[in-house]
């Protein structure tokens, strides 16, 4: 298959070739007939005529080629030893990369931007290097692809573009961002006369991407995708790390029910230590500081974070669970680019277990490090959830310095479990439910069951339903029922598998 596309596509260039030199064959052939019926015969004539059919080789050379392209917008016929500087990062990145060399290119002056597909060719070998006899540099259209800019927002952008850029002072600079599938990274490609100009152009890029980056406060997701192999062992996709915008499920004070001990500690220690980080700062008190929030699962410790996520539009909130946890490098290095940031862990002891027990000791220990190298005036707050403390390593849990506050998420009392009841039951018109008989026999039950039990009991209150368009009334002996019913066969220990803990 390579070999019939290569095969193909030589047949193409050759094709345009030929068109070429017949066109400029005829254009010449015209000339010399038309300059044979003048009279006097004159030589300026077929001068022009020659002229005229060698116009179109050279137009055709300098339109078609990307370097031919380069060095005519550069206004030299052959291009100087331009230095180039190359830097990548991951493919996330990429809408990042373009708009910042984009606004980069505004800011200088006068540029052109060209849009081809190169795939097998640096931007070192395009400037300098004569293209091998199967590689055509013909500037075709680069494909363009959806890249997510937002919740629920894409943008179009081609693959691989390229900036001819000059200031006032007509230094030249030529850009070139490219997104590298097979890789799952985005290369920066930079060319200038001197090698400072390169790099510090480079550097520019990056703080402009950073500063105005599509993630900045905003809710992230960070995931592990793993790699793609063939049948015969060969990479198809590399791993890659993705990150992914949440829609913002606000939660706010009215929604969510707490125990207003917890809703104090969380406050203090999250949000206002964020909101009020500057006038922090300028006191001393750094404002990096771990939370850890642990308790038996279904207790609203996810709902918590997302609580949390609501109070700090102002914040980038970054969200990792499952195998992402094991590229806590990754990312905390995206928690300082977009700084202010909070950092969410959920479920730690499923990575950050014990060292007796524990099956990624290396990623442990980055997790350490990374936690002892916050810097003071690092704008980034830790939040790690647990449904097991007794199981995390005691370098985390143990240690002073690396968790600030610890808040325990349990099964609430029976002034809690009335207002979460009365907090799902606000969604129905009509009930006739004593919440008093409710709230006693369900000593015990999460936010989970509960939850699940006003379900139930909706479900069994729509049996005696006669038509669809019959008002619904919840009744004490609709929430009876569902109750004997999850909680047959599941007593004892079995209990907490629906979130009930006798």
């Amino acid at each position: 298959m390579v070999v019939m596309d290569l095969f193909r596509r030589r047949l193409r260039d050759r094709r345009a070739s030929t068109d070429r030199r017949l066109w400029s064959a005829s254009c010449l052939a015209f000339g010399v007939g038309w300059a044979a019926t003048r009279q006097p015969y004159s030589p300026a004539v077929l001068i022009a005529a020659l002229v005229l059919a060698i116009a179109p080789l050279r137009r055709w050379r300098r339109h078609d080629d990307i370097d031919a392209r380069i060095a005519h917008l550069v206004g030299r016929r052959r291009l100087p030893r331009f230095e180039v500087h190359t830097k990548d990062f991951p493919a996330y990145r990429f809408v990042d990369m373009y708009h910042a060399t984009d606004a980069y290119c505004r800011q200088r002056g006068t540029f052109s931007l060209i849009e081809s597909e190169h795939p097998n060719e640096s931007l070192n070998t395009i400037l300098h290097a004569k293209p091998d006899a199967y590689v055509s540099r013909r500037i075709r259209g680069a494909a363009r692809a959806a890249w997510a800019i937002g919740p629920r927002q894409e943008e179009y952008l081609p693959g691989d573009c390229f900036w001819v850029s000059a200031d006032q002072r007509s230094n030249w600079l030529i850009l070139r961002v490219r997104h590298q599938p097979l890789r799952d990274r985005v290369a920066i490609e930079v060319a200038a006369e001197t090698r400072h100009a390169a790099e510090a152009c480079v550097d520019a890029i990056v703080e402009i991407s950073g500063r105005n980056s599509i993630y900045r406060n905003k809710i992230i997701s960070i995931r592990f995708e793993a790699g793609i192999k063939d049948e015969y062992g060969d990479v198809e996709g590399s791993d890659r790390l993705s990150v992914t915008f949440k829609v913002d499920e606000l939660v706010s004070d009215d929604d969510i029910v707490i125990d207003d001990d917890v809703r104090a500690v969380l406050r203090r220690n999250v949000v206002d230590l964020h909101q009020r980080r500057a006038v922090l700062k300028r006191h001393g008190v750094p404002v990096r500081r771990g939370v850890l929030l642990y308790g038996p699962p279904g207790t609203g410790k996810t709902f918590a974070c997302r609580y949390l996520c609501g109070q700090l539009p102002e914040t980038t909130r970054i969200i990792v669970a499952g195998t992402a946890l094991l590229h806590v490098g990754s990312v905390f290095n995206l928690a300082r680019l977009l700084q202010p940031s909070v950092v969410i862990l959920e479920d730690v002891d499923l990575v950050f277990a014990a060292r007796e027990i524990n099956l990624y000791s290396s990623v442990l220990g980055e997790l350490l490090d990374q936690m002892d190298g916050l810097r003071p005036y690092e704008d980034i707050g830790v939040i790690l959830t647990t449904n097991a403390i007794e199981r995390l390593e005691a370098a985390i849990k143990d240690r002073p310095g690396r968790i600030s506050q610890c808040i325990y998420f349990g099964a609430p009392n029976d002034r809690l479990r009335r207002r979460y009841l009365e907090r799902y039951l606000r969604g129905y018109a009509q009930f006739d439910v004593d919440f008093d008989a409710l709230v006693k026999p369900s000593h015990g039950a999460t936010q989970a069951f509960l939850k699940e039990w006003v379900h139930r009991a909706v479900q069994i209150a729509v049996e005696r339903l006669e038509g669809g368009d019959a008002p619904l009334r919840l009744r004490n002996e609709d929430f009876d029922s569902a109750f004997v019913e999850m909680r047959r066969f599941s007593g004892g220990s079995t209990g907490r598998i629906i979130g009930f803990h006798e």
